[in-house]
């Protein structure tokens, strides 16, 4: 009983909400279960589903049975940080927002949509309320280990935390795709989408079956050149190339593939203005796009000056930055908005941007030359049955990482 009592005190340590003994069981519970990682040909599939009040049961209740397990891996995972880390504020409140969450999940088991014709709809809105609950979560998560690092608490552990960092946001990346695939299957179609006399057909929740990679990367090109005008004189232009005059399209999700390109693009902009700040010309940047049998390649080229060999895989370690990190101390609340969130200066532009080019089992490379430029490769696949979530889990094996300092990814290809 004592040993009981003990283990529960040490579980339940920085926990600010409410919470008790039943739902320290449950999590338990649901971290036993492995995370179902899901192909975009699955998840094409059931979004297709001619029955809409079938395809609302069903949605509902994986999301439930789904999402319990994904946060509660989450919890776990987050409770083997070190309780320097666990009880600084920020992340302390990160900590306590997936508690409350797990919570109304849990909670949430009983309604289901059988139960009533409105409970599709009432389960769905607890979704969405999740969903806005950790909308500057990542926001939050970054102040917090600024401060860590300010601490000097992060000394000798970096490669740690970026480990760590690239677990949890994968993590957080996989949960709120899930709730928004959800929400934007079984509510209404917005005015937005009745505008689009082609969405009917091509979109499936927020996966677009005929993504039009060309006019993604225009988008985010015309976006982050904006941007940059706003800080550099000589910001480049842009080319867009696809060799045979192919038009790429796939199966995909265009926020995440945006998301990708805006970030690359919005470097190589800035890279290209300041390293010819004085020149008379300037030369563009370049977008290659090419659709194999296996993988949609796209590589984005610039002459901004490129960085030492050295300083490449630091790109991707959520401490290095170019830019000046934002002073936020009024920002403590969070934001609710994360569009507006200031996250340049953190360091988390590159490495979250390569999590979502492997979310679905891709990657993010990049190679660059000092003194003349740098080239990123963003490589997806072009089939749907190819195309699995990558997902870390609350496992020993993929756990090692602690040990023996490697990519997690690997644990999780050899489990």
């Amino acid at each position: 009983m004592q040993r009981t009592r003990r283990l529960l005190t040490e579980a339940t340590k920085f926990i600010d909400t409410r919470w008790s003994s039943s739902l320290e069981s449950a999590l338990a519970r649901s971290a036993k279960y492995q995370i179902s990682r899901l192909s975009l040909a699955q998840l094409l599939t059931f979004g297709q589903m001619e029955d809409p009040q079938l395809r609302m049961n069903q949605s509902c209740q994986f999301i439930q049975n789904e999402g319990v397990i994904r946060l509660a891996h989450m919890i776990k995972e987050m409770r083997t940080l070190p309780d320097d880390f666990l009880d600084e504020q920020h992340i302390r409140r990160v900590y306590n927002w997936y508690l409350e969450s797990f919570r109304d999940l849990h909670e949430a088991e009983h309604v289901t949509p059988a139960s009533s014709p409105q409970a599709g709809y009432v389960f769905t809105d607890r979704v969405r309320s999740i969903l806005h609950r950790h909308s500057s979560t990542v926001l939050t998560f970054a102040m917090g280990f600024r401060n860590l690092k300010k601490q000097r608490k992060l000394r000798n552990c970096e490669h740690y935390v970026t480990s760590y960092l690239d677990r949890f946001l994968m993590s957080r990346i996989g949960i709120r795709f899930l709730f928004n695939q959800h929400m934007t299957l079984v509510e209404p179609p917005g005015q937005a989408q009745l505008e689009d006399d082609n969405r009917g057909s091509r979109w499936v929740g927020s996966i677009d079956r005929a993504c039009d990679v060309c006019h993604i990367a225009y988008d985010a090109a015309s976006n982050a050149k904006l941007l940059c005008e706003t800080t550099h004189i000589n910001t480049p232009d842009f080319e867009i190339v696809t060799p045979g005059d192919q038009r790429p399209i796939l199966s995909y999700v265009p926020s995440h593939l945006y998301h990708i390109l805006f970030e690359l693009l919005k470097n190589s902009f800035r890279a290209v203005g300041e390293h010819h700040k004085d020149a008379s010309s300037v030369p563009p940047v370049k977008v290659v796009i090419v659709k194999g049998d296996n993988d949609l390649t796209i590589k984005v080229s610039d002459e901004g000056g490129g960085i030492p060999f050295a300083d490449v895989p630091r790109l991707f370690s959520y401490f290095y930055t170019t830019a000046e990190t934002p002073d936020l101390d009024s920002w403590e609340e969070g934001m609710p908005d994360m569009n507006n969130a200031p996250l340049a200066g953190f360091g988390y532009g590159l490495p979250v941007s390569r999590l979502y080019a492997r979310y679905f089992g891709g990657d993010l490379k990049v190679i660059s030359v000092q003194g003349y430029g740098t080239d990123a490769f963003v490589f997806l696949h072009s089939v749907a049955e190819n195309a699995h979530e990558v997902l870390p889990s609350y496992r020993p094996a993929e756990l090692e990482y602690r040990r023996n300092q490697t990519d997690w990814m690997a644990h999780q290809q050899r489990a």
